[in-house]
């Protein structure tokens, strides 16, 4: 018997008809606004010569025109397939400490969507990047300290002319700069561990934290960089599920590292419904994720959740270090459409590490096909299950499910890493938007009523998982 957390027929039917919606909200997606998305080339030379690249993908035959203020003017046109794998030279690469003209611009005038993958040998790591209408005035960084190289890094990415930018460092002075639309600001921090830094800017910009080749934990063997673009505050949230990434179940690894980063005063913490920690603003709780386990994760006010990937200590694992941020359950997509690295950022391994609710288990497809969610795990008594997804296709690919749910995305070589997020509702890519709110009074609109009839023949169809 399902415990008494689960959803009762007239809330399920609700869930069902929003999940109508966003099928609704993907059919007249195509006259959706244009796309600005930015990235920098944050150094990566400890291990060889890098080969990075930022991958676009949307619609085929889709323009997009990729710029910067150091004379940079490309246009691209995505292939058939519906991607474009552009490599930027190593020239590009932003090292050291102070005002930049080379970070990069994305303009497309459909919705696209893209990673920027900052690649060398045996050190990679992987970023979404959002959409300019996403972007916020204010942020805290995820970072990590001790490694190789210029260390700890964070790069602040004007959008607009004359921004005032303020920077404060964790164990640094700080740092007031103006900035001119396209100038990038870029700090390395080098062993000290940049995680809980601040950023405040008058007008929207774009911010990245990383590092060039980081252990994690401080003194594992193997370093890769990191890379991640970080989400403004207004768009983190209180409650979290994480899931392990595929490789902290293989042998000498064991766990994923987590950390809650508070962005407020007297920030109390929960994991798993036990107490935790109370955070002042930029501090942080850090815990281990074991594999093949996940967690839940409640705050008393917004905070930033990081997973990095642990180094590898033995061989056919498959990874290395890697950080990402994870979505806020209140920002889930139902619908993802996706690419794993393909040409010659390709990897060996691409998954795809899913938080869904029990409900939704048999609701979920890749490319149209039922996944076996056999294997699924549940999150203590949540009501949420977690389990990987293996991602062999080499290009765009579609995860669906009746309601939202989180995808994390990963891969690995030898020695080699990269982990992501798959989209949110505030940077959904070229995944559907989130459907409309309720009426406020409760009572379907005539429109809706077409909609309220399918749901419930949907519902009524639905295979059902054994109680």
């Amino acid at each position: 018997m399902k415990s008494d957390h689960r959803v009762k027929f007239g809330s399920r039917l609700r869930r069902s008809v929003l999940a109508v919606g966003v099928a609704v909200g993907a059919i007249g997606a195509s006259g959706a606004s244009a796309s600005t998305l930015y990235f920098d080339f944050n150094k990566n030379a400890v291990g060889g010569a890098a080969n990075a690249s930022v991958f676009l993908f949307g619609a085929a035959g889709q323009n997009a025109t990729i710029t910067n203020n150091a004379g940079y003017d490309t246009s691209v046109v995505l292939n058939v397939d519906g991607f474009y794998n552009l490599p930027i030279a190593n020239s590009w690469q932003q090292s050291g400490t102070g005002v930049l003209q080379s970070g990069f611009k994305v303009v497309s005038d459909t919705p696209i969507a893209g990673y920027f993958v900052n690649r060398a040998s045996y050190t990679t790591d992987m970023t979404y990047l959002l959409d300019s209408k996403a972007l916020g005035n204010n942020y805290v960084v995820a970072s990590q300290g001790g490694g190789f190289g210029e260390g700890s890094q964070v790069a602040i990415h004007a959008t607009e002319n004359n921004t005032q930018v303020t920077f404060k460092p964790v164990g640094g002075a700080v740092v007031n700069v103006t900035l001119q639309a396209g100038e990038t600001y870029k700090y390395a921090g080098g062993s000290t561990n940049l995680t809980g830094s601040f950023v405040s800017s008058d007008k929207p910009v774009a911010v990245f934290g990383g590092h060039e080749c980081a252990q994690v934990p401080v003194g594992r063997t193997a370093c890769d960089t990191l890379l991640e673009q970080m989400i403004p505050t207004d768009k983190l949230s209180k409650d979290y599920l994480v899931t392990a990434s595929q490789p902290a179940a293989g042998a000498g690894i064991g766990y994923d590292l987590m950390r809650v980063i508070a962005t407020a005063d007297n920030t109390s913490v929960k994991v798993n419904g036990a107490v935790v920690a109370t955070l002042a603003a930029g501090q942080v709780y850090e815990f281990n994720l074991n594999g093949g386990t996940g967690a839940k994760i409640e705050a008393s006010n917004a905070v930033m959740v990081a997973q990095y990937l642990i180094g590898q200590s033995g061989s056919s694992t498959n990874t290395d270090p890697a950080m990402s941020l994870v979505p806020g359950a209140n920002t889930w997509l139902a619908k993802y459409r996706l690419s794993a690295p393909t040409g010659s950022q390709d990897f060996r391994v691409d998954y795809a590490s899913i938080v869904i609710d029990e409900d939704d288990l048999d609701s979920l497809m890749l490319d149209g096909i039922l996944v076996n969610t056999g294997a699924f795990t549940a999150i203590g008594g949540t009501g949420y299950f977690r389990g990987l997804v293996d991602i062999s296709t080499k290009g765009l690919f579609d995860l669906i499910a009746d309601n939202p749910f989180l995808v994390m995305l990963g891969g690995g070589a030898d020695y080699d890493s990269y982990l992501t997020y798959g989209g949110a509702t505030f940077a959904p890519g070229i995944s559907p938007p989130p459907p409309p709110p309720p009426p406020p009074n409760g009572v379907p609109e005539p429109s809706s009523l077409g909609l309220l009839g399918l749901a419930l023949a949907v519902f009524g169809m639905r295979r059902r998982r054994p109680s």
